[in-house]
């Protein structure tokens, strides 16, 4: 009877597991989020990236919910704001060095998580980027690559 009332209230709890709220995180001033495989090393997954243009010549782009491993324990938000950009109607196109990007909801940029580079166009609906994390960080996060293509519909 015990176990049976156990996997019950297993059954019940996998249920609502199931209901719970796995809404985007974009923020609500994204001007487009594309869609496409992030490949970091060997590795590769569908994701949704959101750039937004500012009134300064920059962008803020942001991963929602990624992964860079296929052993990465949890998934992430990874904002990097102010990269200097430019747009001249067909074609936006941003790139920075040295830029500390935002984890999750951390109110300060995260330098132990810094990118040596990221750079990106988008044309028409598609967005091209490629970033690459600075040799300077700890073994499992120095000199990672990222290539994204993605499409926003």
């Amino acid at each position: 009877m015990k176990k049976t009332v156990i996997i019950l209230l297993m059954a019940v709890l996998l249920a609502f597991q199931s209901c719970v709220d796995n809404s985007t995180t974009f923020p609500d001033d994204a001007d487009g989020v594309f869609y496409g495989n992030l490949t970091v090393g060997d590795y590769t997954e569908c994701v949704g990236i959101s750039i937004t243009e500012n009134d300064n010549s920059t962008v803020d782009v942001f991963f929602d919910d990624v992964k860079f491993a296929k052993g990465m324990p949890l998934r992430i938000d990874i904002m990097v704001k102010g990269i200097p950009s430019s747009n001249n109607g067909d074609l936006l196109a941003f790139s920075t060095v040295n830029i500390d990007p935002y984890m999750n909801r951390e109110k300060e940029p995260q330098p132990e998580y810094r990118f040596s580079e990221i750079s990106g166009t988008v044309s028409g609906n598609e967005l091209v980027l490629t970033a690459r994390m600075s040799d300077a960080l700890r073994p499992s996060f120095a000199g990672k690559k990222f290539s994204f293509r993605g499409v926003c519909e």
